[in-house]
């Protein structure tokens, strides 16, 4: 069933590529984002970004159904004594990461390999039939589902030594921290930083990627900051300049698995 729906999501965002959704914007950020590639092989990554696209958003109706068993052969974790070293440390956690592979999958998947429940950072809730589906996918083993917006849940949980994941790859509001990204100056969101510096909870960032038999590996990294006292602006942009730079380096080793179809610059300085 997971090929099949593999084989439709890919084969759709493919026609999406072609009819030229969104291609634009992909093509515009990919020629930002590596200006020393060939025309042809910014379209090469372009096409397969599409098809990455294109399975993630299958996979998500397999993962709403799909069995514990099925979710932990499909994921394996790299080197899970780091995310498991900060969660014993007694301090709270933010788990970051970027649109990578199927984010979906490791977000979800971390519940049922270390048997401790996650606060997972959404954006944009609404109450219509798609948003309900995803929620639901993604409260199945035990991921509580925290608005973005909603900081003091976010505070005291990490106060609390609980563990945070979030996302921090969209496009954030102009006046926001700008930090480089490929290059460009670009807002980037600080919230993570801001809660980190005020809670010193342990930092984690995490990246998939996608294996030749259909699997996501999962790696670990810790994000340290012991050097910076206190959340100044000149804190904050810095420990947001180092997650960003561990998602960019990331995104350079695969760079089709990244989800190029935002408007992640749209802010930025040329």
């Amino acid at each position: 069933m997971r090929q099949l729906l593999d084989l439709i999501g890919s084969t759709l965002a493919l026609v999406a590529y072609w009819l030229g959704i969104r291609r634009d914007v992909t093509l515009q950020n990919l020629r930002h984002a590596f200006p020393l590639e060939s025309e042809a092989h910014i379209r090469r990554i372009a096409s397969a970004s599409y098809v990455n696209l294109g399975r993630v958003f299958a996979e998500m109706l397999y993962l709403r159904f799909a069995s514990r068993d099925t979710f932990r052969y499909g994921l394996q974790l790299v080197n899970p004594e780091i995310l498991q070293s900060a969660l014993e440390s007694g301090k709270g956690v933010l788990i970051l990461s970027g649109h990578l592979s199927n984010w979906e999958w490791g977000g979800i998947g971390f519940n049922l390999f270390l048997k401790k429940s996650f606060y997972l950072v959404v954006k944009n809730q609404t109450k219509g039939f798609a948003e309900r589906f995803v929620s639901r996918m993604r409260q199945r083993f035990g991921g509580q589902l925290v608005n973005a917006g909603d900081v003091l849940t976010l505070f005291r949980a990490l106060q609390r030594g609980e563990a945070v994941s979030m996302l921090t790859d969209q496009a954030a509001p102009a006046d926001s921290v700008r930090v480089p990204f490929f290059g460009r100056e670009v807002p980037t969101f600080e919230g993570a930083a801001r809660l980190a510096l005020r809670t010193r909870a342990e930092m984690i960032f995490y990246a998939p990627t996608r294996l030749s038999d259909g699997r996501y590996a999962v790696r670990f990294e810790t994000i340290e900051y012991a050097d910076l006292k206190g959340d100044s602006e000149e804190n904050v942009r810095e420990l947001t300049r180092r997650h960003t730079a561990l998602l960019e380096h990331a995104i350079i080793e695969h760079p089709s698995e990244w989800l190029w179809q935002h408007k992640r610059w749209k802010h930025a300085k040329i």
